[in-house]
């Protein structure tokens, strides 16, 4: 292929650097309308790095980067971010632990493209288009400062996806999978700090569940609303197996601790959990202290609503399909709120917070201490305000 008008791509002397570590040096590559292209190389030899450059989750240290228009002609888009490419039609799959484990292969190939404005498909679009691309505009943002920017990274821990068990903080990508399109798209954003920040912390919160020890929720979120369906009896069952536990956190605890870590010197570089920990609450312990509490009123009582039975997440995922095909709107959408925090239940993990107590020189209040005070303000809500 010579005629640079039949190239679709075309990349030339791209540098990218991390550190002290040149990830591509030089590289240049060009690919033909129509033509499947494979890049070939050794663990560590560039070719993640070179197509996210491509596909704008990372900025080109130099070099020129070309995409044909809808006409065939090649525009310059050096540069450009992930919302860019997007628009383009440049989107990237990436490699097992990417994908969106409970989507197929056609799935994951098609994702970005569905139509149907609230499909499946859309949920790693659409969260990117909040985290990944929001976080390269802000980055770009701090690139024009005059002075290099410090980056604050607020991530979740909950990028560790499908891993189970001991979970350091580390930097260490999720071998295992993600759960979610925001898992995704919070650990590629926390990629790009990582890569284009001149420093950076990232610090990982574990859920927020309410304003302070004293349970005080003025914020409803995925918890609260699994809460509601329990109290009132519209799930049968939910993700959890033996070892499961609950890791929360308060408001209070999360915005100290931010503000604190934000802009030390000693937290350069460092992943922070900031999560109970040690302090997470076993899931079994969580249902009967809350079932208990309900059961204190007794019209509650009287309706004899049966606990959640523990189920994989496989059967689960059966519930959830269930409800997508015959549930009414409301409850839809309820469950899909969900999906951001019920699985995980069954994917029980350990939250270690070495770096978070050295640095703050406390630890998280432990869930049991503000659980059933958030339980009994929840229910003090208005059912209005609890259903918005």
């Amino acid at each position: 292929m010579t005629p640079s008008e039949t190239a679709a791509i075309r990349l030339t002397d791209i540098y990218k650097q991390f550190g002290p570590v040149l990830a591509n040096r030089g590289a240049s590559l060009q690919v033909a309308r129509g033509e499947i292209h494979a890049l070939v190389g050794e663990n560590g030899a560039g070719k993640s790095t070179l197509m996210r450059v491509l596909s704008g989750m990372y900025t080109p240290d130099s070099g020129r980067m070309e995409v044909a228009d809808g006409s065939g002609v090649l525009r310059d888009i050096t540069g450009w971010n992930t919302a860019d490419a997007i628009r383009a039609g440049v989107g990237m799959v990436h490699q097992h632990f990417m994908l969106i484990p409970t989507l197929s292969v056609a799935e994951n190939l098609m994702l970005g493209a569905e139509l149907t404005k609230g499909g499946p498909l859309r949920m790693l679009d659409r969260a990117r288009a909040v985290n990944t691309a929001g976080t390269q505009r802000l980055l770009e943002l701090a690139h024009e400062c005059i002075h290099p920017v410090h980056v604050a990274y607020v991530s979740t821990a909950f990028v560790a996806g499908r891993s189970t068990g001991v979970i350091e903080e580390t930097l260490d990508a999720p071998t295992a999978g993600f759960v979610n399109a925001y898992e995704q798209s919070k650990y590629e954003a926390e990629e790009l700090v990582r890569a284009q920040a001149a420093s950076w912390v990232i610090l990982r919160s574990s859920t927020v569940v309410c304003d302070d020890s004293g349970g005080r929720v003025t914020q409803l979120n995925a918890v609260h609303r699994a809460l509601r369906l329990f109290h009132d009896g519209l799930v049968a069952m939910m993700p959890g197996v033996a070892g499961s536990t609950v890791d929360a956190v308060t408001t209070s605890f999360v915005a100290d601790a931010i503000a604190r870590l934000a802009l030390r010197d000693d937290a350069s570089g460092q992943v922070v959990h900031l999560c109970a920990g040690d302090g997470a609450l076993p899931l079994a312990e969580l249902l009967d202290i809350t079932y208990e509490r309900w059961a204190a009123d007794p019209l509650w009582r009287r309706r004899l609503i049966a606990r959640p039975a523990l189920t994989d997440l496989a059967t689960y995922g059966l519930f959830e399909r269930t409800i997508e095909d015959v549930g009414d709107p409301s409850l839809k959408r309820l469950t899909r709120a969900l999906s951001h925090f019920v699985p995980q239940l069954a994917l029980p993990k350990l939250f270690k917070t070495a770096n978070a107590e050295r640095l703050l020189g406390y630890s998280a209040s432990p869930v049991r201490n503000f659980w059933l005070p958030m339980v009994d303000h929840l229910l003090a809500i208005p059912q209005r305000a609890r259903a918005a």
